[in-house]
């Protein structure tokens, strides 16, 4: 329920006043203090963040949308996807994937909710435009991450041109970074990370591996 909250922006004490229960209430579901809640309260808590989040302008379920849209999954172009059972900072992420950071480190401080790897050449090659953009309004409060990049100017003119935008870009396989890539992400105040991990498989298998998140 935290995780689901948290992702969603809404602090306890709005979620409980849209419920009408004590914020103490929502704080012992969220720590395991009171036993899981039935059916009719999680149905209730749901509901509570969808109308708190159209209220909010519908941004967290807009970017959802996007996602499940588009089968980029079967078609090879997300190649790996993940949920954090809590969050963790862009600096964290960044020491995890072995980055140098080449703009925006004043942002790393961010919280980051989860993942998604995309082979950008493949979208480049097989999505049309209107569901290559959708792909980069999917991410929001996440990192994207660029695999088989040759500059990360298209992507990053891509992010640009989305209304929400990623909490942490990170380039893989990048020789070079073109400066409008760079100063693209400064203007959007993205921190911007090129992994230095050695190739595409090797960072699948590390992104999966449950105890690359599990550290202190």
């Amino acid at each position: 329920m935290r995780v689901w909250r948290e992702r969603f922006r809404i602090p306890q004490a709005a979620l409980a006043d849209h419920l009408n229960i004590s914020p103490s209430v929502i704080s012992d579901y969220e720590s395991g203090r009171r036993k899981s809640p039935g059916t009719t309260t999680i149905r209730r808590f749901v509901q509570a963040l969808l109308e708190l989040d159209e209220q909010n302008g519908g941004q967290v379920i807009s970017a959802y949308g996007r996602m499940m849209d588009v089968d980029l999954v079967d078609l090879n172009i997300v190649l790996a996807m993940r949920e954090f059972s809590s969050p963790i900072t862009a600096r964290r992420f960044c020491e995890i994937l072995d980055c140098d950071v080449i703009a925006g480190s004043q942002y790393l401080d961010r919280d980051i909710y989860g993942f998604t790897l995309v082979d950008i050449e493949r979208a480049v090659k097989e999505l049309n435009s209107d569901a290559f953009l959708k792909l980069f309004g999917a991410t929001t409060e996440r990192c994207i991450i660029f695999t088989r990049v040759s500059t990360g100017r298209a992507a990053m003119i891509a992010i640009r041109s989305q209304e929400f935008k990623p909490s942490l870009v990170v380039l893989h396989g990048a020789s070079s970074v073109d400066r409008l890539a760079i100063d693209l992400a400064e203007q959007m105040r993205i921190p911007l990370g090129v992994c230095r991990i050695a190739s595409t498989e090797t960072l699948v298998r590390h992104l999966r591996d449950d105890s690359q998140f599990n550290r202190g």
